[in-house]
């Protein structure tokens, strides 16, 4: 294994957990109330710490994937496809930013009630990216190449982190507080562990367990 690939592992190490580490923040960042956009059901201090998170999100996910392709070809494949999609998470992100511009300038306009040519298309390939971590979760369950509760955590996590989402006043005061927090919690503990050994022992020795078929954290 070359330097360069000694120096990549450690930055997707890095990714691992700075990743959901950054999705905690920005839930916190709003249940704080800061930047709170007047509509008060987004931050654009949220937005840009989530924004950040499903971009370091990417290169897990094809991560993930891999391992899973190892002990499963045909559906670590398909992780691949569709775990591109959880890249897409920044685009509800960013419009956390665009109401606060709009805020700024007085326009009264709610963001996320708006109906964009074109945003179904995006949504649906973002909705392929959360069930991407379901389906890897699974994989895992039945075809190893993780601990069981890793694969337990991917499964939870995108659901209570969906159950967390509102984007208007309907959404229930307690499915904020507690579940939007409490599902990046869950991202941090599947993905933390993965980039801490990728961080702490020699990349050549991590990814030969991973070709031959064991746990990697």
């Amino acid at each position: 294994m070359s330097r360069f690939d000694q120096y990549q592992y450690k930055l997707l190490g890095l990714a691992f957990i700075v990743g959901p580490l950054l999705l905690i923040t920005a839930a916190l960042t709003f249940l704080l109330g800061i930047g709170v956009s007047s509509h008060g059901v987004s931050s654009w201090v949220e937005g840009v710490l989530m924004t950040l998170a499903f971009l370091l999100f990417v290169p897990i996910y094809l991560h993930l994937a891999r391992v899973l392709g190892q002990h499963a070809p045909r559906l670590g494949l398909v992780c691949t496809i569709t775990g591109l999609g959880i890249g897409l998470g920044m685009v509800p992100a960013s419009v956390r930013i665009t109401q606060a511009g709009l805020d700024q300038l007085g326009v009264d306009v709610a963001v996320f009630s708006l109906q964009s040519p074109g945003q179904m298309v995006l949504v649906l390939w973002m909705g392929l990216g959360l069930l991407t971590t379901i389906l890897l979760g699974i994989g895992f369950l039945v075809n190893g190449g993780l601990p069981r509760w890793t694969a337990v955590l991917l499964i939870l996590a995108p659901i209570v982190f969906i159950m967390g989402q509102g984007g208007d006043e309907s959404i229930a005061a307690w499915q904020v507080n507690i579940m939007y927090p409490l599902g990046c919690l869950l991202y941090l503990a599947a993905f933390a562990p993965i980039g801490w050994r990728y961080l702490t022992q020699p990349a050549g020795r991590v990814v030969g367990e991973v070709s031959g078929k064991t746990a990697v954290a």
